[in-house]
């Protein structure tokens, strides 16, 4: 069998903060993401940090992330392809583990788990590219 020519290499979590007072937080929550890109192109390496920040709107609630992944890729797929890749599929095989790292980490932390809904992060991809360099 052949490899596939992107791979998901792994993540780590590289900042993790979480901020609680004492009351429960509002069940309103909103999400920012700040995506950004290098592409070393001599390693066929694409690495992706990702920071999420969560907050309540009684400002009760706050966590901030960063993740960063690793994936490789053929240097000899299509650019157009290479951008969808980059852009709109390592984003998305990304968030799962960060939703799984925020919900775990906030119930062992003694409270309700925060539990992300799944989303569509294609919008996050012209931020990517522009929060992209090539090394």
């Amino acid at each position: 069998m052949e490899n596939s020519k992107f791979q998901f290499k792994g993540f780590s979590i590289v900042r993790s903060l979480i901020e609680r007072k004492d009351k429960k937080p509002a069940q309103k929550l909103t999400l920012d993401f700040n995506p950004r890109g290098i592409i070393f192109k001599d390693k066929s390496i694409f690495q992706l940090h990702l920071g999420v920040k969560i907050k309540d709107e009684d400002n009760v609630l706050n966590i901030e992330i960063e993740a960063v992944a690793n994936y490789s890729f053929d240097n000899e797929i299509e650019k157009d392809t290479l951008d969808k890749l980059f852009y709109i599929n390592a984003p998305a095989l990304l968030f799962p583990y960060i939703r799984a790292y925020i919900s775990t980490i906030t119930n062992l932390s003694g409270f309700e788990p925060v539990v992300l809904p799944t989303l569509n992060l294609t919008k996050l991809g012209e931020t990517l590219k522009k929060n992209t360099i090539v090394s």
